[in-house]
């Protein structure tokens, strides 16, 4: 009888384990666990250490993940988390490793930064919700330089503004257009019979490889202080 119970308790031990394997390989997403938050030092491999959000910090960490399938699950808990997309916002999100004693899962970490090239600026706040609303988030302004918009305020000088972003095949110049034209509320024709703003795209494609479109006053000069999203056949706001 005893050999019996130990039997089945190694078939209870070795199904349990495979269960496991079979569930982690059928629901890769399933989460990992660590503690959420924003992190003052993200710099070295497991070590993320804490800090308050409301104090500067380079980063905040919204979920955890096991490695396999971790970026899609990253992606879904980002967006969610931010409450919008991360290609039209000035956030990125980056894995990076949590080690426990136990195992090794991966951190879904955002990160601000201050141009579309993805510089890491350091923020304070957390960012929950701040694609949602009044997006404060959101990439908007800029000064722009051969194909890289680096964002400021509306009401600071500015040359460029960004319109959204698209999957277009490779047809940036007429989507760019297109999408700039909706921006200001014209038609593509209204759009091209304005002389004193252009469409542009950003040399550095968006989340998910999407093409990021901007209008650029013609010049190129920073002479711009308010946005001109609807400013139809107006005059430029300078």
């Amino acid at each position: 009888m005893n050999g019996k119970i130990a039997a089945g308790v190694a078939v209870a031990l070795v199904a349990g384990c495979c269960g496991f394997a079979l569930y982690r390989h059928f629901a890769p997403n399933h989460h990992a666990s660590g503690d959420k938050g924003c992190v003052v030092d993200a710099a070295k491999a497991g070590q993320l250490q804490p800090g308050r959000c409301a104090d500067s910090h380079q980063a905040e960490i919204v979920d955890f993940f096991y490695p396999d399938g971790a970026q899609d699950g990253c992606h879904k808990s980002a967006e969610e988390f931010l409450g919008g997309p991360l290609a039209d916002s000035q956030v990125e999100l980056s894995l990076l490793d949590y080690v426990r004693e136990d195992y090794t899962s991966q951190a879904c970490a955002l990160f601000v930064v201050s141009d579309s090239e993805g510089t890491r600026a350091p923020h304070s706040g957390s960012l929950q919700g701040t694609m949602s609303g009044d997006r404060p988030m959101a990439a908007t302004c800029g000064r722009y330089t051969d194909g890289v918009l680096t964002y400021v305020a509306c009401t600071e000088p500015h040359a460029a503004e960004y319109v959204g972003s698209t999957v277009d095949g490779g047809e940036h110049e007429a989507s760019c257009r297109q999408a700039a034209a909706a921006y200001l509320g014209l038609s593509a024709e209204e759009f091209a019979g304005r002389h004193d703003l252009q469409s542009h795209w950003l040399k550095t494609p968006r989340d998910g490889g999407r093409v990021g479109c901007v209008v650029v006053e013609t010049s190129g000069k920073d002479v711009m202080t308010k946005s001109v999203k609807g400013l139809r056949t107006g005059p430029l706001p300078v």
